[in-house]
């Protein structure tokens, strides 16, 4: 009997020690070692992201076409990017970005230039790239459309970057020390209006993403004149008369005051407005976060006097 629990001890341990070694090997870090603070850029795994998810252990079929679970619904990856200058306050700010249909973490953010943006915003933030379905026409959201789990995937990232020595460790952080930002692309609008009505998050930022969800951004705008809303939409994108309809529905019905403007309209000021924002795009539905740098100019903390551009010449090296 003896010999049995200390077999059985054993095991547990040679269990803890083969676990630890995974979650060493999957967390990779690529970083900057120049002069000075460095910034990070990781790629990791989380059992909370949102795939594999059995919703999807069949594939998916969609306009005649099957895309399997093994090629687009069984990548728990994660991309992290973490500004040189960085400073761990009280309150940690977290970017989430959801990528949009045909697309992945790596080519949309080649693509889109998202890190590249995000570092010139200069955001005191980490941004994060969960894997959606990859390469696959499909908004599903995974585990992430339940309740608890983007509670759990967000913890899970904090403990491996404080285990991994990126977060200092007298911090803590869960995600009830966060604020958070969620943004997206097109069909990325299910997943975040499913997260909105389970967390407590901050700020919206969508691109051309109004297909549906209409009650949860509705409540999730309606709730709090400290949440920031901004919707940039195009004619042709598929969301021009659902956009209407959300800002018809808060002016007449939720008597909420909203800012409606034109991209070449665009100004600080309007960024710098509570109210939520629809900017009405003539470009195409992919050029809404690239064109003018849509994306560094809506994470931004602009300030007063700061200078204003009203159009952003086309990111170098990028095409659209």
């Amino acid at each position: 009997m003896q010999r049995i629990k200390i077999f059985i001890g054993l095991c547990i341990c040679f269990s803890f020690v083969v676990n630890a070694k995974a979650q060493k090997e999957h967390f990779l870090i690529i970083s900057d070692p120049g002069k000075g603070p460095t910034e990070y850029s990781i790629k990791t795994q989380s059992r909370y992201a949102p795939f594999p998810d059995s919703a999807r252990s069949n594939g998916h079929n969609y306009n005649g076409q099957h895309f399997s679970f093994k090629d687009h619904y069984n990548d728990s990856s994660v991309d992290l990017f973490i500004p040189k200058n960085i400073k761990y306050k009280k309150t940690l700010e977290l970017v989430v970005w959801f990528h949009g249909w045909s697309n992945n973490i790596d080519s949309a953010n080649g693509f889109y230039g998202l890190t590249e943006q995000f570092r010139d915003a200069n955001r005191n933030a980490i941004i994060i790239f969960p894997e959606g379905p990859k390469n696959a026409p499909d908004s599903y959201g995974g585990k992430l459309e339940r309740p608890e789990m983007f509670a759990l995937f967000i913890n899970d990232l904090l403990k491996q970057l404080e285990s991994n020595k990126i977060i200092p460790k007298n911090k803590h952080y869960s995600i009830k020390d966060c604020s958070i930002t969620l943004a997206g692309h097109s069909g990325a609008y299910r997943v975040i209006s499913k997260i909105i009505q389970y967390n407590k998050i901050d700020e919206l930022l969508l691109f051309d993403a109004m297909y549906g969800g209409n009650d949860a951004y509705l409540h999730w705008m309606a709730e709090s004149n400290r949440h920031r809303f901004i919707q940039i939409y195009t004619k042709d994108g598929g969301t021009f008369e659902n956009t209407h309809l959300i800002m018809n529905q808060l002016k007449d019905s939720l008597k909420v005051e909203i800012l409606s403007v034109t991209e070449k309209e665009l100004q600080m000021d309007h960024l710098l407005s509570s109210k939520p924002l629809f900017i009405f795009s003539e470009n195409e539905h992919n050029e809404v976060i690239t064109l003018n740098n849509n994306f560094y100019r809506f994470l931004r903390r602009w300030e007063k006097g700061e200078k204003w551009q009203a159009s952003v010449e086309f990111p170098k090296g990028l095409k659209n």
